[in-house]
């Protein structure tokens, strides 16, 4: 870590990562969001047996198996992460709340109403 730390801000492109605690630049980010369209109209999530049976379906190479659970296991355990999933394309704009990506750990934080809201604060590095 730097000597130097500038708590996060709204307002600046570079500060000290909630995440890993670097002074380093911040790449902004609006947000936009997609109805969820699945049958049940709910999110997903797959966790429990589900997951195991994802772990062992021969439908997918060992490696993609491996990327499905570990991801699987990052959205169960309530990270919020940026990923390329699928392709989207979305004219609904989430107006007041902004991500930023940090560049040197390229973890995210979420902002509502120019407030960081994750990392929470008593959980900050």
């Amino acid at each position: 870590m730097t000597d130097q730390t500038i708590g996060p801000a709204f307002n600046l492109s570079r500060f000290s990562c909630p995440n890993c605690g670097e002074l380093a630049e911040q790449a902004w980010f609006n947000t936009y969001a997609n109805q969820i369209t699945s049958p049940a109209g709910v999110p997903l999530r797959i966790a429990g047996a589900d997951l195991e049976r994802l772990s062992r379906n021969p439908s997918f190479s060992p490696e993609v198996r491996q990327q499905k659970v570990a991801y699987w296991n990052r959205v169960n355990e309530g990270q919020v992460f940026l990923d390329r999933w699928t392709p989207i394309q979305s004219d609904v704009f989430v107006a007041g709340m902004e991500l930023s990506a940090c560049h040197s750990c390229l973890q995210i934080a979420v902002w509502l109403g120019g407030e960081m809201i994750y990392p929470r604060a008593d959980v900050v590095k």
